[in-house]
């Protein structure tokens, strides 16, 4: 296909010339009286999936100059390699053009032969950038496909050692041996004998890794599904990686299931006793709640982020904080939050919801770990007045 070219030029006479020398040199050309010309003719093209290959634009126009037409692009994140023409650069003006990202210049008068040349230098360069970009992205694949497969390895081994998947769930959840002093307690309600729940606490030469997840559903599918968390999980802890590596490799997975597809939440959670800093990854996960140390104020820590198993590129909120001995965290599932009560007037259901649950804990703040989760855990019991709809599990967790 022909490479378009958008020529920005306020003399009629050079707009058209030029328009002549670019056709015969090849290429498809559009032209524009002015800067705010070009900027609409850009917009317009990007809503069509059509936008330039090349921007070639005069410095001194009326309505936008040629500068202020970049910083329009670059205002609206419009990424198209410019050619600047002008007759009135000097040293000062090129570093300028530089710094904004021009892809090169070319002083007026020029001869046909001078500009198509320089035309086709850009976007050659322009081909070869896209190139290597390519070869890139192709090459981080291959190296998350390689990591990947001793993840999917440990899995099939720890797969074939399950023989009855209800027996199987009921033993998946755990905190590990968590040594250095942590204290953490958890409980867990399936909502079925099956379920998505998923927790694991291990420990690290610096601290420990947590991973709490939530699998839709709560049948064998998504127990199935928290057998492969699990020996994921496992796998990272070996590895060591982070959790933005480790997030990727499992959606990968969880995509290439097929058939077996399903929405997983997530949340990450490495703390770092020894330099006294956390860093936490979430997949649309409910926010953690954070009581520092001494003051009984609990605080939520919201982030953004994509779920897990559905889509081949996500984005996962990430932040790091500091710790100190007697912070304490609470993960937990939707479930938790989710449960309602029903108003005796009004038949409506009342959701608990992460403030409320952020109420029942600061109330409680006072009290031993054990005694906050089993507190909880009272309220989803017997003839409680709140209700669950979804598997429960929470984890509370304090500094050492």
């Amino acid at each position: 296909m022909k490479k378009h070219i958008l020529i920005a030029e306020d003399e009629h006479f050079n707009r058209m010339s030029l328009k002549m020398i670019l056709q015969m040199a090849g290429y498809e050309v559009s032209v524009a009286e002015d800067g705010q010309a070009a900027l609409e003719m850009i917009e317009e093209m990007m809503q069509q999936g059509k936008e330039p290959d090349l921007l070639v634009t005069d410095i001194q126009m009326p309505l936008l100059t040629g500068m202020e037409l970049i910083d329009a692009l670059s205002a609206r994140d419009i990424r198209i390699p410019v050619l600047v023409m002008t007759g009135f650069g000097d040293k000062e003006m090129l570093i300028e053009l530089m710094r904004k990202g021009c892809s090169e210049y070319i002083d007026k008068p020029f001869e046909p032969d001078d500009i198509t040349a320089r035309v086709k230098s850009v976007l050659e360069m322009q081909e070869k950038k896209r190139f290597e970009r390519e070869k890139e992205i192709e090459k981080e694949k291959s190296e998350i496909s390689l990591e990947m497969e001793s993840y999917r390895m440990h899995f099939e081994k720890l797969r074939t050692q399950v023989n009855s998947a209800v027996e199987s769930y009921k033993n998946l959840i755990q905190t590990g041996n968590i040594r250095d002093g942590f204290t953490a307690v958890y409980r867990h309600k399936p909502f079925w004998e099956l379920g998505g729940d998923f927790l694991d606490m291990r420990p690290t030469d610096r601290g420990c890794d947590i991973f709490i997840a939530d699998v839709a559903g709560h049948d064998m599918g998504a127990s199935y599904h928290t057998v492969l968390l699990k020996a994921f999980f496992e796998e990272n802890c070996r590895t060591g990686n982070d959790g933005h590596t480790f997030f990727q490799i499992l959606n990968r997975q969880l995509r290439d299931n097929g058939k077996n597809e399903r929405m997983v939440t997530a949340l990450f959670l490495r703390l770092d006793t020894k330099n006294r800093k956390a860093e936490i990854v979430s997949a649309a996960h409910p926010p953690l709640l954070r009581i520092p140390a001494g003051t009984g104020e609990a605080e939520a820590i919201f982030l953004e982020g994509d779920v897990l198993g559905l889509h081949e590129e996500v984005v996962f909120g990430t932040a790091d904080f500091s710790l100190t001995p007697g912070d304490r965290f609470f993960l937990y599932t939707d479930g938790l939050i989710n449960a309602y009560s029903v108003d005796s007037e009004s038949g409506e259901k009342q959701y608990l919801t992460e403030n409320g649950l952020s109420l029942l804990i600061q109330k409680n703040a006072g009290l031993p770990l054990e005694q906050i989760i089993s507190s909880i855990e009272d309220h989803f019991s017997g003839i409680s007045e709140y209700k669950l709809n979804d598997d429960m599990l929470i984890l509370g967790l304090e500094i050492p």
